[in-house]
């Protein structure tokens, strides 16, 4: 190879141009495909810039419609400002009133005020374990004597089970056996126990019933909720979550070409004081 170089260079028949132009064809075969690939980065982090912007603001405009609705108002068509440039529209659907019963939302009943749910989780050093309580309540409105319970139940959060046989060692629970499970879409567990006849109640006399378990894992301890189900049709499934829901949608727009940049569609519900948010998507 050395020699052959040695020659080309020392050859005075014009060897080179063949070179040269091969060369350049070869540079030329390249420098097209990284100038093109060049522009193709450039344009994509342009995209990808203005998609990000556009999240953004729609997001900006979600918490704004939320904000409004917890405030008893209906949000405007749009925000007053552009935010990042764009015009962001605000859209909020009413679905009506609703419980969330074992990962679904339902109807709640005509009068599932009767009765109220709460969920508590507390670390117990004893058990080394998170105590879980469930509490049902008689309300001095309801015009019931007793009400009976078919049903109690809870979603736990993320990344925590139940202890098998723990509700065993809580004699005053509704029901000391073993509930059923299910696992949500986001995979919590959902422990419900079937109560048997007779069914336990709650009363004037004795307003309120416990179902106390332990559980085990790590993780956050947000996302849990507690439901019961009276014997009765018009109380039915009575939610610790129970509101108004609403379908909002922000959507943020390039005012240059009159595309949406970003879109997010949240599912949230209102009531009792608390707003919960049961599903958050984000397209472009």
């Amino acid at each position: 190879m050395l020699r052959f170089w040695r020659q080309i260079r020392n050859s005075e028949q014009g060897q080179a141009l063949p070179i040269v132009l091969a060369l350049l064809v070869i540079g030329g075969l390249t420098i097209a495909p990284s100038l093109n690939y060049t522009a193709t980065s450039l344009k994509s982090g342009r995209i990808l810039e203005e998609n990000l912007k556009g999240i953004y603001a729609a997001d900006a405009g979600l918490e704004q419609a939320i904000w409004t609705l917890e405030n008893g108002a209906s949000p405007p068509p749009y925000l007053a400002e552009d935010l990042n440039r764009m015009p962001v529209a605000l859209q909020a659907e009413e679905k009506g009133t609703y419980t969330l019963y074992l990962g679904e939302l339902i109807p709640p009943g005509e009068h599932s005020d009767f009765l109220v749910v709460d969920g508590e989780m507390v670390w117990d050093d004893g058990a080394g374990a998170y105590r879980y309580t469930i509490t049902v309540a008689w309300q001095p409105e309801s015009e019931a004597p007793i009400i009976h319970l078919e049903e109690v139940g809870a979603r736990i959060p993320v990344g925590y089970g139940y202890q098998p046989g723990s509700a065993a060692d809580f004699t005053g629970n509704l029901s000391t056996g073993e509930p059923s499970e299910t696992v949500d879409t986001q995979g919590a567990y959902l422990l419900n126990w079937e109560l048997a006849a007779p069914y336990p109640g709650v009363s004037e006399t004795d307003p309120v019933q416990t179902q106390t378990f332990y559980l085990t894992g790590e993780g956050g301890p947000e996302g849990h909720y507690a439901w019961a189900v009276a014997n009765r049709g018009d109380i039915g499934a009575v939610g610790e979550i129970t509101g108004t829901s609403y379908l909002i949608t922000a959507s943020a727009t390039n005012p240059e070409d009159g595309q949406t940049t970003a879109r997010i569609v949240a599912e949230v519900m209102i009531g009792g004081g608390m707003t919960n948010i049961l599903s958050w998507q984000i397209s472009n």
